[in-house]
């Protein structure tokens, strides 16, 4: 390689990287202050109604399914206010006991309307008796919302299921959640739930628990963030740019590095420097590769 005193910027192979370097970066801020490339999502929330989430008061203020239904309230403040209209998410809550009830109408955008639907159902004196609060049965939840989010169509399928214990999931049910792509994500207040963490595991869902003044800061922080997440896409722009550096480096290293700090001969000091792209062309996407895959982003799925 040529370690001519012309400038560095006359040559090609200095002047494509470093374009190709700004284009990426470029890329990655519009991606990320534009929020381009998040997935279009359907999200079921199935909420907890048994008896042993409000005692002896339906919607006791400060008892778990209170907490239950203003964390559904903050999510829904979240997509109308976070997301542009067009790419709003497409939300339907679930109530649960014994029996599963739809507490809105539909899947709809609108958060607004949603949470009017909801204020008023949860007003109903007989919704204990709706949802047979007396029993809580998880398996006829993960079905019934899978049944519903598997008429949504185009969209990434998300079961928001939040309850305050365990209770047994059928194989069977977490296979047929599966095979309809639809991840199942658990909050649990309180203890740890191993069968309803599995599911979630089994379905690249987020299994989290905790004490019931988190669950807010779980729908919003955690669930709300990953359902709408276009971090594989940045990710993808930075890592192009971190290849085009890798390049526009190339003619440095040659010129002040290998030859002028290390007094290399030129054949040897061009064939390091190129060495050097080449290895983290190569690397660099299999590193990308298997990051995204230990967050469970599959690059190749819009989900």
């Amino acid at each position: 390689m040529s370690i001519s005193r012309r400038s560095l910027w006359v040559y090609p192979l200095f002047q494509i990287p470093l374009m190709c370097m700004a284009g990426c970066l470029v890329a990655a801020a519009l991606f990320w202050l534009l929020g381009l490339g998040r997935p279009p999502v359907a999200v079921a929330i199935a909420i907890d109604l048994s008896s042993s989430t409000y005692g002896a008061s339906f919607n006791y203020p400060g008892s778990v399914m209170y907490q239950e239904v203003e964390a559904v309230k903050a999510y829904l403040k979240q997509n109308s206010q976070q997301l542009q209209i067009g790419n709003q998410n497409q939300i339907q809550v679930f109530g649960f006991g014994g029996l599963v009830v739809p507490l809105t109408n539909g899947f709809k955008t609108d958060s607004e309307r949603v949470e009017t639907e909801l204020t008023q159902v949860l007003q109903s004196p007989d919704l204990p008796q709706r949802v047979a609060s007396s029993t809580t049965n998880i398996n006829l939840a993960i079905q019934k919302t899978t049944e519903a989010l598997s008429r949504t169509q185009n969209y990434c399928r998300e079961l928001l299921l939040v309850t305050d214990g365990e209770a047994s999931v059928s194989p069977p049910i977490i296979a047929e959640a599966k095979k309809k792509r639809v991840r199942i994500n658990v909050a649990i207040v309180g203890a740890e739930a191993p069968q309803l963490k599995a599911a979630a595991t089994t379905t690249k869902g987020i299994y989290v628990s905790g004490d019931v003044n988190n669950l807010e800061a779980f729908f919003t922080n955690q669930f709300f963030t990953r359902f709408n997440s276009n971090i594989k896409w940045i990710i993808f722009w930075l890592s192009g740019a971190w290849i085009a550096l890798m390049w526009l480096l190339t003619l440095p290293l040659d010129r002040w590095v290998f030859q002028g700090f290390f007094k290399l001969e030129m054949p040897l000091a061009g064939q390091l420097s190129l060495g050097n792209a080449f290895f983290w062309s190569a690397l660099t996407p299999i590193l990308v590769w298997q990051f995204l895959r230990a967050i469970n982003l599959p690059f190749f799925s819009a989900c």
